[in-house]
């Protein structure tokens, strides 16, 4: 199930890049840059990826060696993404879950506020990192279970976090039939779960959910109702 990086992998992912036109390394560069400039200051661009290319390009493999060891010292995430990439393990994907259920559900002794949007910032990093796309749609479907566990045990929730967790649900139902056939079974079964629990929440949610499971809970029930609706 978990995507290798084999050479071959990464020579497709490698050519990406350097094939990429510049204009559209410069919109990806500018946009990131826009997202963490203060609002309301104008600041100077910073040298973006295509600048950094350039510079890799002239490397010795000793000298990528060092930077890649450096960058990997530099953080959590540098080394927890540099695992991902050449030494998957499933200690890995249990990491990524933790963090994001903590993301979206902290203790609420902890005083740690909850925060969507870190955890689909780490869903996106463990997806770059490892190509394993059961593991995403877990990782996804684990933030929807918590944020939704939330809500019934605590009553948390407004309109927007209810949102957040209907849009990532829906791509997990999209993404379902990206997974390998013998993983499907269990992670149906969770969404049906999930619908149950979320019956009891307002904002509409438990509605929501069950609205958009339905389709991979009951598909020859999706059926016959698509073609009611075609009918009339």
């Amino acid at each position: 199930m978990r995507a290798k990086w084999d050479e071959e992998r990464v020579q497709k992912v490698r050519k990406h890049y350097e094939t990429q036109p510049e204009g559209v390394a410069l919109a990806e560069d500018e946009a990131a840059f826009a997202m963490s400039s203060p609002r309301g200051k104008q600041m100077t661009r910073e040298p973006g990826w295509g600048a950094i290319k350039a510079r890799l390009k002239g490397f010795s493999v000793s000298a990528l060696v060092t930077l890649v060891q450096d960058l990997y010292q530099a953080s959590l995430e540098n080394r927890q993404f540099l695992r991902g990439r050449l030494l998957p393990s499933a200690a890995d994907l249990e990491g990524y879950r933790n963090r994001v259920i903590d993301a979206v559900f902290p203790d609420p002794f902890s005083g740690k506020p909850v925060r969507v949007g870190e955890a689909e910032r780490l869903i996106r990093h463990y997806r770059l990192s490892t190509g394993d796309e059961y593991g995403a749609v877990d990782l996804m479907l684990a933030m929807v279970e918590a944020g939704t566990e939330q809500a019934v045990d605590l009553g948390y929730g407004n309109e927007a976090y209810f949102g957040s967790l209907e849009r990532v649900l829906e791509s997990v139902v999209d993404a379902l039939k990206s997974v390998a056939e013998s993983a499907r079974p269990a992670i149906v079964e969770r969404l049906g779960q999930l619908a149950k629990r979320a019956e009891s929440t307002g904002w509409g949610y438990g509605d929501a959910v069950r609205e958009i499971t339905m389709p991979a809970i009951s598909p020859r029930a999706e059926r016959r109702s698509s073609r009611r609706a075609r009918r009339s």
